[in-house]
C-alpha cells in the first residue's frame, strides 16, 4: 500500500503529462495557447531569439515559484498523508 501511494504522489513526469492532457480538454485552452504562440513569435521577431529566450526563461522561473506555492497550498493534504505514512 505504501509503495502504491508513493508512486501516486511522486511521479512528476506523469503529473506533467496528465496536467497537459487536462489542459487540452479545457474550453478555450487551445485558443489561448495559439494566441500566446502568435504573440511570442512576434516578440521574438522584434527583439531577437536571445533576448526573448532570456525573458521566457526568467518568466518560467518566476512563475514556477508561484505554481509551487499554489500547488503546495492546495495539496497540503498530500504532504500530511505522506508524513502520516512515513514515506
Amino acid at each position: 500500500m505504501q509503495n502504491l501511494l508513493a508512486e501516486l504522489f511522486w511521479k512528476p513526469e506523469e503529473v506533467t503529462q496528465r496536467a497537459d492532457q487536462l489542459c487540452q480538454t479545457l474550453p478555450g485552452y487551445p485558443e489561448a495557447k495559439q494566441e500566446y504562440d502568435d504573440v511570442a513569435e512576434k516578440i521574438q521577431a522584434i527583439v531577437g531569439y536571445e533576448l526573448y529566450d532570456q525573458f521566457f526563461t526568467r518568466l518560467m522561473r518566476y512563475t514556477n515559484y508561484e505554481i509551487c506555492a499554489y500547488y503546495a497550498f492546495g495539496l497540503g493534504l498530500r504532504e500530511d498523508v505522506i508524513r502520516a505514512l512515513k514515506l
